[in-house]
């Protein structure tokens, strides 16, 4: 938790430490806890992606702002981006136009994390 921006956490999954803006939390967080969350993707702007040669999967944080750029292997019919054990679902409306990117492995830009924390 950010003693700046109230919303900011940060998270470590499957090692991976994210940024992420969160919404309302109903309830107290303890650093170090293991929560349930759900996290989105948002894309406020302009949707990147582009094709890339290497079959990598990345999370990489974009000068220690909200912003990623994520790499992974794209599923267009589930709508989803995997990024080595994570899955992120990226809304149809923004794949409309990449089917020829189905199953390949591709790098795509997001403005932030968000996260709802669930009831234990």
């Amino acid at each position: 938790m950010s003693p700046v921006i109230e919303e900011e956490v940060t998270l470590e999954i499957d090692g991976i430490q994210i940024v992420a803006f969160a919404n309302e939390c109903l309830f107290g967080l303890i650093v170090g806890e293991v929560y349930q969350i759900e996290l989105d993707v948002t894309i406020l702007d302009e949707f990147i992606i582009k094709q890339v040669d290497l079959d990598e999967y990345k999370i990489h944080q974009e000068n220690n702002s909200f912003a990623y750029s994520l790499q992974g292997k794209l599923d267009i019919d589930e709508g989803a981006l995997e990024v080595g054990g994570i899955t992120f679902e990226i809304d149809s409306e923004f794949l409309m136009e990449y089917g020829y990117l189905h199953e390949q492995y591709v790098q795509i830009r997001v403005d932030r994390f968000t996260v709802d924390f669930l009831n234990n």
